[in-house]
């Protein structure tokens, strides 16, 4: 029987060990001392949650498809129907997902794996002093985990998301609105979203092209106008996390990690969108993609699939970086969108990861013509 490693409890590490485990594989799920919370809204598309089969996170405490704003730097405010997102705390879903992993028959191992070693029949994992051999390892720990440092991979194209979860309490937060808002700074932009119990906020942004001290003020002074200056003193961690997003190291790194029998997703692949810098979603997909190659002996269709599903609409997010943040539709989309209920449903679509890059272009064209705006095709099938 194939064994396999799963390093890391979150989305990716989750479903890859649940649909392994669910095929008949023997798996040895790695998971973190300490789970950490990262930067990110924690909003999953309604549509990929089925995918995951004998995961149900109806019971979860969520915010359903809240009302959400849009802000650009000119003072346009847009109001948006935000159908089709699910934001769980992450602390609950990727804990609910580990559970399933467990119950379908994933074997837990709370310790840190410490090393891996290349061996004639696999991939030895140490760990607390003691080694197993794996026929293969799903590295799913993240951007500067033990999987991307045995593969000598450096971290490469990351942006930085700023922020914190702030836990309402009475009297405290009692915030139900989205807000995304894009102050015209590089390619930044700063958000809100609702949690059960709170709110994620935070500020995502490059590297180089925006300071720290520039993103944290910046963060501050959106806070300070949407929550009053008491949030400073709500409880909940605070953090700086890099986000690992799509570019040509991406294969590179996959195709590396195939060659020494490592399958890396979720943030250690760097899948993460490059406009929205989303990534929750890829990393439930890679996940459930590197399972099911190794469950059809087939461990290199697993690059075969990202390539395929990802690389072309992910080179359209990359070129439309600029084209969004500082170009024309930065400047004219949200006044525009007020004017045109096609674009409005163009850009709901888009948020809540209906609407892929591939034909975006020509359905926004259309919308502004009154043209019909259905989306070209599903993002990143069954």
């Amino acid at each position: 029987m194939t064994r396999v490693a799963v390093l890391g409890g979150g989305p990716a590490g989750g479903s890859a060990a649940l649909a392994l485990a669910r095929g008949g594989v023997e798996v040895d799920l790695y998971l973190p001392a300490r789970p950490g919370e990262k930067p990110c809204g924690g909003a999953v598309p309604e549509h990929v949650l089925p995918k995951i089969d004998g995961f149900d996170p109806s019971p979860l405490p969520a915010v359903v498809s809240p009302e959400a704003v849009l802000e650009d730097s000119r003072g346009h405010r847009l109001a948006l129907d935000l159908d089709g997102i699910r934001i769980f705390r992450r602390r609950d879903f990727d804990h609910a997902l580990v559970e399933a992993a467990l119950a379908a028959g994933a074997a837990p191992r709370r310790i840190k794996a410490e090393r891996l070693e290349r061996v004639e029949t696999g991939v030895r994992v140490v760990a607390g002093g003691e080694g197993r051999v794996y026929d293969w390892i799903v590295g799913a720990d993240g951007a500067r985990g033990l999987s991307r440092r045995s593969l000598g991979l450096p971290p490469r194209g990351d942006s930085v998301g700023l922020g914190g979860s702030l836990l309402g309490i009475d009297p405290g937060l009692d915030w139900r609105r989205l807000v995304l808002a894009f102050p015209g700074m590089a390619d930044s932009y700063l958000w809100i979203f609702p949690r059960p119990g709170g709110a994620s906020v935070g500020i995502a942004y490059t590297p180089g092209r925006l300071t720290d001290a520039a993103a944290r003020a910046a963060l501050d002074r959106f806070l300070d106008d949407h929550l009053d200056e008491g949030w400073r003193d709500l409880p909940g961690p605070r953090y700086r996390y890099p986000i690992p997003v799509f570019g040509p190291w991406t294969l590179e790194a996959v195709r590396r990690g195939l060659s020494r029998r490592i399958l890396l997703t979720g943030d250690a692949a760097a899948v993460a969108d490059p406009l929205t810098r989303e990534g929750i979603r890829y990393s439930l997909l890679t996940g459930l993609w590197a399972a099911g190659s190794l469950l059809a002996g087939r461990p290199e269709a697993y690059a075969e699939r990202l390539e395929s599903e990802l690389l072309e609409d992910m080179e359209k997010a990359g070129r439309a970086r600029d084209l969004f943040f500082e170009g024309a539709i930065g400047r004219w989309a949200l006044p525009l969108s007020r004017a045109h209920p096609g674009i409005r449903k163009v850009l709901s679509d888009l948020l809540a990861c209906r609407q892929p890059y591939t034909g975006l272009r020509r359905r926004l064209l259309g919308a502004a013509v009154g043209l019909p705006t259905s989306r070209t095709h599903t993002p990143c099938g069954p």
